[in-house]
């Protein structure tokens, strides 16, 4: 009873309420745009990329991305130990990359779950400033900002979802803008998820027997998408 009662002050003091203790199934389409600040002679020239669109799901114990071409994907599950398993999912090729926790804990590359299905770590919202509330579609929306480590941040949080409608990061010369442009109840979305049960699939472990694969070659060309490789 006594660690409920924390867990129930820590989310109060961090400003997130959630309507069920179970998050939402959720299907999301957001756009990250980076800017960059080109100085010249005597002017502030500012370069943007062009919006790049990717897809997020929202599972019980599933997240899952894709990109705008629809051709790669990510997909990470959390396991009945509470480990969290990746999959690099390559649609073009119907083929698929399995990483086991241990995997990912030589790589370094050990996943936070909870950042995972929220898209950012809810630590950074308590060293930010709440500053308003307003409504985003029929959910309550929260702005935060502040700085951390030399980055600005400027947060509008969606409590109920448990998910950030935008998210603007600004350091040095570059800033990065990611927007929730759509939003669906996972049994409500036009967006499906790709069926993968038939792809070819490997485990990481086994790549240095398997160097002559087709995707193999490709894999190192890959650094993620959206929101999740922009931390």
């Amino acid at each position: 009873m006594k660690i409920k009662q924390y867990f129930i002050l820590l989310v109060a003091l961090l400003g997130i309420t959630t309507v069920n203790a179970e998050m939402m199934d959720v299907s999301c389409v957001y756009e990250t745009t980076e800017k960059f600040n080109e100085d010249g002679e005597g002017h502030h020239h500012f370069a943007e990329t062009k919006p790049a669109k990717w897809f997020f799901w929202r599972k019980g114990k599933e997240v899952e991305v894709l990109n705008a071409a629809k051709n790669f994907g990510e997909k990470w599950t959390l396991t009945s130990k509470q480990e969290v398993m990746y999959q690099a999912l390559y649609h073009d090729k119907k083929f698929l990359l399995d990483f086991q926790p241990a995997d990912l804990k030589i790589l370094g590359k050990q996943t936070n779950w909870d950042v995972k299905k929220t898209l950012l770590p809810k630590s950074l919202l308590k060293s930010l400033t709440q500053k308003q509330t307003a409504k985003f579609n029929d959910y309550k929306m929260i702005r935060y900002e502040g700085e951390v480590a030399g980055i600005q941040y400027q947060i509008d949080w969606l409590p109920e979802l448990e998910l950030p409608s935008r998210v603007v990061k600004k350091a040095l010369n570059k800033q990065v803008i990611t927007e929730l442009k759509e939003l669906f109840p996972l049994d409500k979305t036009p967006y499906k998820q790709f069926e993968t049960e038939k792809y070819d699939d490997m485990d990481y472990a086994d790549i240095g027997d398997n160097e002559s694969h087709p995707v193999v070659a490709q894999l190192q060309k890959n650094t993620g998408i959206g929101y999740f490789h922009q931390h």
